[in-house]
């Protein structure tokens, strides 16, 4: 059969095929080969196009009958909704006036007042659901508040820990925020903002620790002076407040009490003068009756008490130069002394009072006293410290730097 084919192709140039399509064979060219194929093509992409534009005809005309019967359904709702708010209106009007009608007879009373009863019923149910929910609120609420803790109250919470009152002042002393014997209330710690710093200063804490930065050496050693510190300190702080105490400083100023004793106070007025003779012509005036004051105040050169009739006040034997003392403490009270010389010039002078000084009064020296307590009570602790211990020093030679 096909070598049959193959001569029928020498005959006439054709090639037919088994479904009975003739084709040129190589001596018509290839030309033809492509013309029928291009044939082909532009007969399926027609095909193709008129396949695409039914589709589009087919969902237009959708589209369009989908629009129409909306627009249709608008409208019956439209007309629908109108009509039933009409019958509705004149349903609750006709209502209305049938009520209005019906309220003034005897039943439409009973029925007033019984609604009535039923709104205030309401109303307390309302309001007591309004109460609860209220204090349900406050419930809620409470769930986020710290407890209370009067003796150390809690300031803030920091991951899920509560920060007392008590360690936002021992870190505000140490850093020297707060005096010796401040005390630290809640006011006071927000508004100096040392709860936000202590909170700050726990952050950065962990955050070292989370990198790990306590196991660095420099680190280590600086905590390890910080503990030591902090440990000495509390140490002397225990003994200080052991040796100082009210009751030891009280007993130490009542054991010394005589040395702070300043002696016997005199009263004395006096009249300053030039001379001797003029000081003892006084004193013979005076003995005679004369007014001491009168005469200080007209010859006595000592302007500051003259004015005063003379009038030195109370004094002891240190305030004044030793011949005024000597004079004062050696007469009697009452008495005019004879008269005496300084380098301001010749003294008459009469001992007005005299009396016993008590010492110097326990508020005045009780800072002192309790300074001298501490310095000897921290003497005393190092000193045994460094006995027990086997301690040495290796400071560099003198060829040293």
């Amino acid at each position: 059969m096909p070598q049959q084919l193959n001569d029928r192709d020498g005959e006439d140039g054709l090639v037919r095929t088994p479904d009975g399509r003739e084709f040129k064979g190589a001596a018509g060219g290839l030309g033809s080969y492509f013309i029928a194929m291009a044939a082909e093509v532009f007969r399926l992409l027609r095909l193709l196009a008129a396949a695409f534009w039914k589709t589009v005809r087919t969902i237009w005309n959708l589209a369009e009958a989908l629009d129409s019967a909306l627009w249709r359904g608008l409208k019956l709702a439209s007309r629908s909704s109108a009509h039933f708010t009409a019958s509705s209106a004149r349903a609750s009007a006709a209502a209305f006036a049938e009520v209005f009608r019906w309220l003034p007879s005897r039943s439409g009373r009973a029925y007033a007042a019984g609604s009535c009863v039923v709104l205030v019923l309401c109303a307390l149910w309302a309001a007591d659901e309004i109460r609860n929910a209220r204090s349900d609120a406050s419930a809620l609420d409470s769930i986020f508040r710290p407890p209370v803790d009067l003796a150390d109250p809690i300031v803030a919470r920091v991951d899920n820990r509560f920060v007392h009152l008590s360690e936002v002042e021992a870190a505000a002393r140490a850093g020297g925020q707060l005096q010796e014997g401040e005390k630290l209330t809640v006011e006071s710690a927000f508004s100096r903002e040392l709860v936000s710093a202590f909170v700050e200063q726990r952050l950065l804490a962990r955050a070292a620790i989370d990198e790990g930065l306590q196991r660095d050496p420099s680190v280590q050693r600086r905590l390890l002076a910080a503990r030591d510190r902090i440990l000495a300190s509390s140490y002397m702080e225990g003994r200080i407040a052991a040796a100082v105490s009210p009751e030891r400083v009280k007993r130490l100023y009542d054991s010394q009490v005589d040395v702070t004793r300043l002696g016997d106070e005199v009263k004395a007025r006096h009249i300053l003068v030039a001379t001797e003779e003029e000081a003892r012509s006084i004193v013979d005036e005076l003995r005679a009756g004369g007014d001491f004051a009168a005469i200080a105040r007209g010859r006595s050169l000592d302007r500051a008490t003259a004015p005063l009739g003379g009038e030195v006040g109370w004094f002891t034997k240190d305030m004044m130069t030793p011949p005024f003392s000597a004079a004062a403490f050696s007469t009697p009270s009452g008495d005019i002394a004879e008269p005496f010389s300084t380098e301001f010039g010749w003294h008459v002078l009469q001992v007005l009072d005299r009396r016993a000084t008590g010492g110097v009064p326990f508020g005045a020296v009780e800072d002192n006293v309790k300074r001298f307590l501490t310095l000897r009570a921290v003497s005393q602790t190092l000193d045994a410290l460094k006995a027990e211990d086997d301690v040495l020093y290796f400071p560099p030679e003198s060829g040293e730097k």
